[in-house]
């Protein structure tokens, strides 16, 4: 029980607070009575002290110095019985206890110090005993969801129905997994629970959290005082997520504080369950992509692990691999890696079963196996770069796809594709993009036929050079505007909204180009020769 519920329970025998009002949330755990000044050698944290006075009546300093020992002590507050020994609280004490918000207690002559201490360790007691009953019946909720096999989203429902509180359970990086809210929230309009739900689906900075396995935070919604209370998912040492409720202040927090760590518990049991499905689904998938990708396909113990896999009830395949893009001296958090790989799981597995997804040197690799074709791929592209910027939206992630094949021995050729899809894609697209093998297709001529790129080079290098060499010199950006006029199709206003100038200045751009380089901007052979030259260049450059 608290300070104010001590007042609350004598409210009718005169006990009043004369300091320390902002310490009223104070716990009491236990009542003693002090009979000796050197209190502070058995007081504990949560005792709330009784006393005469009668060792300090006459002593100012010990009087100042109990205070500030009980504080220390983590004493909730100290009751004084005057009109006895003492006639009155003095000033002093009463403005150091103000001053470390440590309530002091006026006790009335009239009742002994037994008739205060009994009622409030019968409070407690009985405050113990429904807390005790009630965590009972929510350990068996618990674990009949967890009996259940319905997973975390049942444990968070199961959760909400008990508090009927806002809940929420976030990853290790703050990212929301699962919520649950209540219909309406009794004496709060239906804004609060609107403002409420989007505090919940925001991500949570991991900062956000404390040290601790269970804590509570305060908050202000709109004009009402919630608290934020919150535990931690994890075993030995390893943090899967979080779990957090929003309740009212003025609500009773230790029966929903109990449900939390029940809750968080049981979840810790459905993420180590999941990451054993998960090492187990890795571990196989990457055995048989070892083999398929890596290994000699002529050994007969290869022929006999890929017969007898679930592959081979595929019609047709197709490999990507999935990147996160790095800068220099930078390099993927294990966490990120880990996550990436959870999301891809889940995506590709929803669509295609027979699919095997592995991790390797930081790259997700994913062989799609199908039954029928493909359909509706750039959906789920789509769909894994959604989810991956929703993991981290300061990092990029890349994918490449490699072209399908019908036999699952061919599945070599289409992972190469899919790394010639990821390294090229990056070099003309920028990182964060999905490159398949169409958009890279006609550079394989370029890279390949020596001769016909001689002629290329030969023709439109002394142009690009001629540009480099006025950008150098004058401080222009006349090969990018090239660049970004050719890319966008000729369109002056698409190319001034990317390049951030003006049409007018674009076009004046385009005009002192035109004189420099000799170039004939209407001739459109001319300037997809001069397009495919300026690609070539930029990737032989990387």
């Amino acid at each position: 029980m608290k300070i104010q519920d001590v007042l609350q329970l004598f409210q009718e025998q005169s006990i009043s607070l004369v300091a320390g009002a902002n310490g009223l949330d104070n716990i009491v755990e236990s009542v003693n009575i002090m009979d000796s000044p050197d209190i502070e050698n058995w007081a504990k944290a949560g005792d709330l002290i009784l006393t005469t006075a009668y060792t300090i009546k006459d002593n100012p300093l010990l009087q100042e110095q109990l205070l500030k020992q009980l504080k220390a002590c983590g004493c909730a507050g100290l009751g004084i019985k005057t009109k006895r020994f003492l006639p009155e609280i003095p000033q002093k004490m009463l403005d150091i206890a103000n001053y470390l918000d440590f309530p002091i207690l006026e006790l009335p002559l009239h009742l002994s110090l037994s008739e205060i201490m009994n009622p409030i360790i019968s409070n407690i007691v009985n405050r113990q005993s429904v807390l005790l009953q009630r965590s009972n019946e929510i350990y068996k909720s618990m674990t009949t969801v967890a009996m259940s096999g319905d997973g975390l989203p049942a444990i968070i429902n199961c959760l909400g129905k008990i508090t009927q509180c806002p809940v929420a359970c976030y990853d290790v990086n703050g990212m929301l997994i699962n919520h649950w809210l209540p219909a309406n929230i009794p004496g709060q309009d239906t804004n609060i629970l609107v403002s409420l739900k989007k505090l919940l689906l925001c991500p949570q900075p991991t900062s956000s959290f404390s040290d601790k396995n269970s804590y509570v935070q305060s908050i202000t919604v709109g004009s009402h005082s919630y608290l934020k209370m919150s535990g931690k998912i994890l075993s030995s040492n390893e943090i899967f997520g979080y779990i957090t409720i929003l309740q009212r202040s003025s609500a009773f927090s230790d029966i929903n504080l109990v449900a939390i760590e029940h809750a968080c518990t049981v979840a810790t049991l459905e993420f180590l369950k999941q990451k054993a499905v998960t090492e187990s689904h890795k571990l196989y998938s990457r055995d048989i992509l070892e083999y398929l990708l890596f290994s000699d396909l002529s050994q007969p113990n290869s022929s006999e692990i890929i017969d007898t896999s679930k592959l081979t009830q595929a019609k047709v395949y197709k490999c990507l691999i999935i990147e996160p893009d790095t800068a220099e001296n930078e390099y993927t958090l294990p966490t990120l890696s880990v996550r990436l790989y959870e999301i891809t799981q889940q995506i590709i597995a929803a669509r295609y079963s027979l699919s095997l997804v592995s991790e390797r040197a930081g790259k997700i690799i994913v062989l799609l196996a199908s039954i029928n074709n493909f359909n509706q791929e750039n959906e789920m592209y789509e769909k894994l770069q959604q989810s991956f910027a929703n993991i981290n939206p300061l990092r990029k992630v890349s994918i490449g796809i490699g072209t399908p094949e019908l036999d699952i021995r061919a599945v070599r050729q289409s992972f190469h594709n899919a790394l010639a899809c990821l390294k090229l894609g990056r070099l003309l697209k920028g990182p964060g993009n999905t490159t398949h093998p169409y958009d890279i297709a006609g550079y394989s001529i370029l890279l390949a036929d020596k001769e016909t790129t001689h002629i290329l080079t030969q023709l439109y290098n002394p142009i690009i050079d001629k540009l480099e060499k006025s950008d150098q010199n004058q401080g222009t950006e006349f090969l990018k505007t090239l660049e970004k006029y050719l890319e966008f199709d000729k369109s002056l206003a698409a190319t001034a909204k990317e390049l951030y100038v003006h049409r007018n200045t674009l076009a004046n751009r385009l005009e002192r180009i035109a004189d420099i380089s000799g170039l004939d901007l209407e001739n459109r052979e001319q300037l997809f020769c001069l397009r495919l030259a300026l690609r070539r260049r930029k990737v032989l450059k990387e």
